[in-house]
């Protein structure tokens, strides 16, 4: 059966463990390959690994390159940075698997290129690029286009032309400076937009012309913590962003409406964000190793901004700050609460009811309004998405649509290679009696015309969820059941 939020953590099935990595040293980031059984790893020791999983069923380092005893040789080439600089260790990653080429950011704020082998056993220098004097946050390559994007902790983003036949282009071709620090990226390559995510929570929309010239479209605001995780969707035009305020919002770019989706159920900051297109599931992770599952078919609506008052929109009591209205009606002040339905000012008296509201990205209890509990329908608290606990703390998650395989990166130096196939732990004789009940409910009303059925999504297991409701004058009586896997 659907469950709220609260209690579906503990009613759904985690991944089966593969396999786990165990790390000597922190793992600063790390990467999935999506078409072989492994992973890459930049490590804290200044070393890059890549992780191959041998016939024994264990994971071990095909290859393990140092950086600071290979990078002396182009001590020349960057002679303008420290020696100290030169030994930073690894920070960001990224992967092109088709062209494999993996390009390495530090904490010195230099960039490398590689050119990996194709037995995995062998990693070659083909470049370093300059242009950051502090730590990169993160990196983005577009073949397409053959630029390189990075952000570092200096307010900036570089861009480098990737092609080796270009003159000097090792060096940037181009920079735009931030507001704050740079953590996160991504492109629509066709478009050559790109969206920075910064440490105050904006999100730049940019385009890079074929000029090298950048100009900024517009800014997105809508979280309130850094924004750390940044996941773009060609095929639907969506922007994924996940944040340290805890939340998730789906910006619908393609449209040119500014309509955005926020989504609330995590309780500590996201640190991975992945799409599955085929089966049109959002797979998003939190630091204190929550798994969330959201279907991206169901239709939702946006958020309602909070609007400010200074008396309760609905007693109109004044709120501890309106010091006239107090001296006015002789009463104390009020705080101030919002009703995530409707969005308005309101005190907590008028305010006493809680509900989940999926269909508007709310999957945990919300503080309700009590005009907006009236006229509450029961579909709209059925639960949309499924949570699972792995019971660590994570730093990172990566997930392969392909081989439907999870990593988690733990706070405790492993890396957990999953089944990522979360089903719900469905109770078979609850299942069995809710199916009957409908079906029979159906049989007994079938030539009623107040009947009304409707499927409502479909459960991460892939099962139909389904609503049949009954009209009544004053109330509707509603059955929610999980066709049941047979």
């Amino acid at each position: 059966m659907a469950a709220a939020i609260d209690e579906g953590v503990g009613k759904v099935r985690r991944p089966e463990l593969l396999n786990k990595i165990d790390v000597e040293v922190s793992i600063n980031d790390a990467i999935l390959l999506t078409t072989d059984d492994g992973v890459l790893t930049a490590l804290d020791d200044r070393t890059l690994r890549i992780w191959l999983r041998r016939q024994t069923g264990k994971y071990w380092p095909s290859v393990c390159y140092t950086l600071d005893s290979n990078l002396m040789k182009n001590f020349v080439c960057i002679f303008i940075y420290e020696f100290i600089d030169i030994l930073g260790a690894p920070t960001a990653l990224y992967y092109h698997e088709s062209s494999r080429r993996l390009f390495c950011g530090c904490d010195s704020g230099l960039v490398y290129e590689f050119l990996v082998a194709d037995d995995f056993n062998k990693i070659t220098l083909q470049c370093t690029y300059l242009g950051h004097q502090s730590r990169i946050q993160a990196l983005y390559f577009t073949s397409r286009n053959e630029l390189l994007l990075s952000v570092c902790r200096e307010k900036k983003l570089n861009w480098y032309s990737t092609n080796p036949a270009d003159e000097n282009h090792q060096y940037t071709r181009g920079s735009y400076t931030l507001t704050s620090w740079g953590m996160s990226i991504a492109m629509d390559e066709i478009s050559r937009q790109c969206f920075i995510g910064d440490s105050s929570g904006n999100i730049y929309f940019l385009k890079i012309n074929t000029d090298n010239k950048c100009h900024l479209t517009t800014t997105l605001n809508g979280h309130t913590g850094s924004v750390q995780n940044l996941l773009w969707d060609a095929e639907a035009e969506w922007l994924f962003s996940g944040s340290f305020d805890t939340s998730v919002i789906v910006w619908d770019v393609g449209t040119h409406q500014g309509l955005a989706v926020e989504l609330n159920g995590h309780s500590d900051r996201l640190v991975g964000i992945s799409y599955d297109n085929l089966r049109k599931l959002l797979i998003t992770c939190s630091a204190d190793g929550h798994i969330g599952v959201w279907p991206m078919n169901v239709k939702r609506n946006e958020t309602p901004k909070w609007l400010e008052s200074d008396s309760c929109q609905i007693c109109h009591m004044p709120f501890f700050w309106n010091i006239r209205a107090m001296w006015t009606q002789k009463q104390i002040g009020l705080r101030q609460h919002h009703c995530r339905k409707c969005g308005r000012a309101v005190c907590d008296k008028c305010s006493q009811t809680r509900k989940a509201l999926p269909l508007l990205g709310y999957e945990t209890v919300q503080r309700i309004c009590n005009d907006c509990v009236q006229t509450l329908k029961n579909d709209e608290t059925v639960p949309l998405a499924s949570f699972y606990d792995i019971r660590q703390g994570t730093i990172r998650m990566d997930y392969n649509q392909g081989r439907k395989v999870m990593m988690i990166v733990g706070i405790d130096r492993t890396i957990k290679v999953s089944n990522g196939q979360p089903r719900h732990d469905i109770n078979s004789y609850d299942q069995i009696n809710d199916y009957s009940y409908a079906i029979n409910y159906l049989e007994n009303r079938l030539n009623s015309n107040q009947l009304s059925i409707g499927l409502w999504g479909i459960s991460y297991s892939g099962d139909h969820v389904f609503v049949v409701g009954k009209n009544e004058k004053q109330k509707i009586k509603c059955i929610v059941s999980q066709v049941p896997t047979i």
